[in-house]
């Protein structure tokens, strides 16, 4: 090969990686798949509005994990399906258990620990890997 042509092929991989790098950061930025806007993310600091205060409009469901549970991970594109699903008549949000003092509140000695919250009191808990249908009955009891 030339050397015309080598540096030919080497600027035309470099942009190619270029373009993948930017289109993937693009993605990364606006374009998540559709149930991981979803899934809300509470803390200490937000968990009296966004589940309590909200619990008295549609029904809330609280997961906490830890990020090194497996059973945890697992239980993800459960409560993403049911996000889809539900999309506008529940709330789905995680507590990361290992950094909110709120789980101790609740007694969480396991998780992946599951419960829904309606008007301010917690309706029903679960426990482990919860099948979507059980879930999904659960919510429509209590307005979902």
């Amino acid at each position: 090969m030339k050397k015309s042509s080598i540096v030919l092929v080497t600027i035309i991989a470099f942009l190619a990686v270029g373009g993948m790098i930017i289109a993937w950061s693009a993605y990364q930025k606006g374009g998540q798949p559709p149930g991981q806007l979803r899934i809300k993310k509470f803390t200490d600091d937000n968990f009296q509005q966004e589940v309590v205060e909200a619990s008295r409009t549609r029904p809330i469901v609280v997961d906490f994990y830890a990020e090194w549970c497996y059973p945890c991970s697992l239980l993800d594109h459960t409560l993403k399906e049911v996000a889809q699903d539900l999309e506008g008549r529940v709330v789905i949000g995680k507590v990361d258990t290992d950094r909110n003092l709120i789980a101790r509140q609740f007694g969480i000695k396991r998780i992946p620990a599951v419960f829904i919250i309606r008007n301010g009191e917690i309706k029903t808990a679960f426990y482990g890997v919860v099948p979507k249908e059980k879930l999904l009955e659960a919510l429509k009891e209590f307005g979902a």
